[in-house]
């Protein structure tokens, strides 16, 4: 330490603020906008299909790869049975998963703490056409899910994804979880929302 020496300094005033980093134009969209501005359609944007079996970090893996938010996980059979979403790969959920198992994390399969494909709400996509985006935002709260199906023709169209309206709005919507397994109810007495109460 001798070859340094101390620099003269002040205490902080009530004057000095936190440089912010210049804002830029981001082309948001507004929530009175169309809801098929978040939608996406299975033909023009296919998902990332991954089988149940896979560990969480090798879902993960393959989400940064294809440079993804979300995946469609399959059974044995090639049917569609749960969504993944990248921020849930870390999350309470998964920790809390892994431990009621008796597993690290990292041998942890994603068809234990992916989000049930019978979970999620369908809409048409005459309502969505009609829709606004705040339409699907309070549909997705009032579900407690990130994701909403689309089916048209009776066929399944696309999705909205929680994580889209975010980016192409700039605004989140809160959601609280809606418990229907051992596992998610556990989770949910853990979540921040309900334990700050």
């Amino acid at each position: 330490m001798s070859d340094f020496h101390q620099l003269t300094w002040t205490k902080p005033s009530s004057l000095q603020r936190l440089a912010v980093a210049p804002a830029k134009a981001q082309n948001l969209i507004d929530w009175h906008e169309s809801a098929l501005k978040v939608a996406e359609s299975f033909a023009e944007k296919p998902p990332l299909q991954l089988p149940q079996s896979l560990t969480l970090p090798e879902v993960e893996r393959e989400m940064y790869e294809h440079g993804v938010r979300y995946a469609c996980i399959h059974d044995a059979q090639g049917e569609w049975v749960g969504m993944m979403q990248a921020r849930e790969l870390h999350s309470r959920h998964s920790t809390a998963v892994a431990g009621l198992l008796q597993l690290n994390w990292s041998e942890l399969q994603v068809q234990y703490v992916m989000q049930s494909i019978k979970a999620l709400p369908v809409l048409t996509y005459q309502q969505v056409k009609t829709a606004q985006i705040g339409d699907i935002a309070a549909t997705l709260q009032a579900a407690g899910r990130d994701f909403a199906l689309v089916e048209k023709s009776g066929e399944l169209w696309g999705l909205i994804s929680s994580m889209t309206i975010l980016q192409r709005t700039g605004e989140s919507i809160r959601l609280y979880p809606k418990a229907t397994t051992f596992v998610e109810v556990f989770s949910a007495l853990r979540h921040p929302e309900i334990a700050d109460n």
